[in-house]
């Protein structure tokens, strides 16, 4: 008699457990059923973009799955995005923040731009000019072989370095250049109708020379099409050369 009753027992256990398990279960199946999905953050993708990325998971109708997937699980993100992170507003509304990569420079590319980031890797394709990305143009590369998501194939592995190095001290200086070009494994940038050459480094130290040397130029040689070369400039430098074009 006794082991019936610690069966019977056993048992009123295990089904208590069972039904506090299939309780959980169905709370969170459907109490957690997902009916609004909000984004903020993206600039570069549409709303439609990010909506449609996160729906092409057939789980994403469950709200405490997408906060689990994107929070903790390291999930896949579009090649032009950092992270997203998820938040819940309520049990059935996710909210959905997206934090976009800062995009170095991009490229023509098959009747449309490439976007790539710091690190040289094609990120976004688009047909759209994105606000305070700056068009390189010279930059070599294999066509056949770009993949986004990947690392642009160009033939010199330190030319993504030296556009940022050079982005950088341009901004710094409020320069607006009309072009910037990879030349010769360096970087020339066009002010109208002069060239500055500023060869591969030391480039705080030669963009810095740039404004006031323009001013002088268009002084002395108003209208003037010509070359500035600062590719050798460094602080000893006791004179700068201008050459005007022919």
């Amino acid at each position: 008699m006794k082991k019936r009753k610690h069966r019977r027992k056993a048992w009123k256990i295990v089904l208590a457990v069972l039904a506090v398990v299939i309780l959980f279960a169905a709370i969170v199946v459907f109490g957690f059923r997902t009916r609004s999905i909000e984004v903020e953050g993206n600039e570069y993708y549409g709303e439609s973009s990010i909506l449609a990325w996160i729906e092409n998971d057939k789980l994403s109708v469950n709200t405490l799955y997408l906060f689990l997937k994107y929070d903790y699980l390291g999930a896949d993100v579009p090649t032009a995005v950092e992270s997203m992170t998820v938040s819940l507003k309520n049990p059935w509304t996710v909210h959905v923040t997206v934090r976009e990569k800062e995009m170095l420079g991009y490229v023509d590319y098959d009747g449309a731009f490439l976007y790539f980031d710091r690190d040289g890797t094609a990120c976004l394709r688009t047909k759209e000019v994105l606000d305070g990305v700056p068009h390189i143009e010279g930059l070599v590369f294999d066509v056949s072989k770009v993949e986004l998501g990947s690392v642009l194939p160009v033939e010199d592995s330190g030319i993504f370095r030296r556009i940022m190095d050079a982005t950088v001290y341009i901004a710094k200086y409020s320069l607006v250049p009309d072009r910037v070009v990879c030349v010769d494994s360096g970087i020339a940038l066009y002010f109208g109708s002069v060239e500055v050459l500023l060869g591969e480094d030391n480039y705080e130290a030669r963009l810095a020379q740039v404004e006031p040397i323009l001013k002088k130029i268009a002084e002395l040689y108003p209208d003037t099409a010509g070359t500035l070369h600062l590719e050798n400039y460094d602080d000893s430098s006791s004179a700068i050369r201008f050459v005007p074009a022919v």
